[in-house]
């Protein structure tokens, strides 16, 4: 299946990627618009749901899944995951074509290893290991979405995984053509078809202060100038201190670099 016709494969059949979040502060809400953004490179349709007043039953229906959740208190669930997390438990074994990966935020990150357990316990396949980020989240959160996403999205239209296609799937992302072989009309004949790729388009460094009109993750924390507990806004590569460098507090608007480890 690795010479399958990558650019046919993500524009036929249902390419929905359903990510779900659970959060207190906002951290995980913003990953997961992010990678809704992201998936469109791998051909997938994100939609992302706040698990308040998600219903489990509908899971059932849904072959790709990714779930962001933070950890509050001492091991507890956000207040916008506990009903769905409740429902959960008590589903039963409904998940048989779904494909799932999680990734776990704060303090020991227990919310997200319950995630984990109960998807498995309901039947779901677990695509790709969770990663467990505790607080600073960032970047390993960063890795492990470019490890789910294009095994997801080799997931075709009846829920089944086609391992060999992942590394023409991440090519397809980066827009590197794939050349696969093709028959003609009357044999085999080793000719080469170029797949064209998916149009990339230009980021450009903010290296001003500005208004708040871009996307990017948002992240609640305290501006280290004026000691508000708010969200501040950063680009949605913070691995490339090239396209987005600067990390800017919405309460005051003080810009400060990104300190990249």
């Amino acid at each position: 299946m690795s010479e399958t016709d990558i650019s046919k494969f993500v524009s036929e059949g249902n390419r929905d990627l359903h990510i779900l979040f659970g959060s207190q502060s906002g951290n995980s809400e913003g990953l997961a618009e992010a990678w809704e953004q992201e998936a469109t490179r791998y051909g997938l349709k994100g939609k992302v749901h706040d698990m308040d007043g998600f219903d489990i039953k509908s899971m059932a229906e849904m072959s790709r899944v990714m779930i962001v959740c933070s950890t509050w208190g001492e091991g507890e669930m956000p207040d916008n995951a506990e009903d769905l997390y409740e429902s959960a438990t008590s589903a039963g074994s409904i998940l048989s074509k779904t494909n799932f990966s999680i990734c776990a935020l704060g303090d020991f990150c227990q919310s997200g290893k319950d995630w984990d357990k109960t998807l498995e316990d309901m039947g779901g396949s677990r695509i790709h290991d969770r990663v467990d980020c505790d607080v600073d989240f960032e970047m390993p959160a960063e890795e492990w979405m470019k490890g789910a996403m294009p095994k997801l999205a080799c997931v075709d239209d009846s829920g089944k995984f086609l391992p060999d296609l992942v590394e023409n799937m991440k090519a397809h992302a980066a827009g590197i053509e794939i050349e696969v072989p093709v028959e003609a009309a009357e044999g085999p004949v080793a000719t080469t078809q170029a797949i064209p790729s998916m149009p990339q388009v230009a980021l450009t460094p903010v290296m001003e202060q500005r208004a708040h009109a871009y996307t990017g993750y948002k992240q609640n924390s305290y501006c280290v100038k004026c000691g508000k507990y708010t969200f501040h806004w950063h680009g949605s590569s913070p691995n490339n201190p090239d396209l987005y460098p600067n990390y800017e507090c919405k309460g005051c608007g003080f810009i400060r670099k990104i300190k990249i480890s």
